[in-house]
């Protein structure tokens, strides 16, 4: 008699827990955040990784996500090429600057 009653103290204890989480706000919140996360997971590891075609990777997986196709192909988009960097050209020489001896430039090929 008293294995039964305290399994059944337990189960409705437990019952009891999982009623007030489901009766929660913030557990549901939390949820849906976290849903949203994974929903939009290809998108933000374009912007993180800076991927040349980020509007393309968003509206892919915006779209298709729901299909499940959709998403692998957005985060497949998602590990495409970077963008290319903004290094500035950087030039041999400036003009009217003399080149280190040693060089070998179109002049010095004749001369050798």
């Amino acid at each position: 008699m008293r294995l039964r009653l305290s399994a059944r103290c337990r189960e409705m204890g437990e019952n009891g827990v999982m009623q007030d989480l489901a009766n929660s706000y913030a557990f549901w919140i939390f949820v849906f955040v976290v849903l949203v996360v994974v929903y939009m997971l290809p998108t933000l590891i374009g912007i993180v990784r800076g991927v040349d075609r980020l509007a393309l990777v968003f509206l892919v997986n915006l779209i298709g996500a729901p299909t499940g196709i959709g998403w692998i192909a957005a985060m497949i988009l998602a590990f495409g090429p970077r963008r290319p960097s903004h290094e500035p050209l950087r030039r041999p020489h400036p003009a009217g600057v003399h080149n280190p001896q040693g060089s070998m430039t179109p002049r010095s090929w004749s001369a050798r």
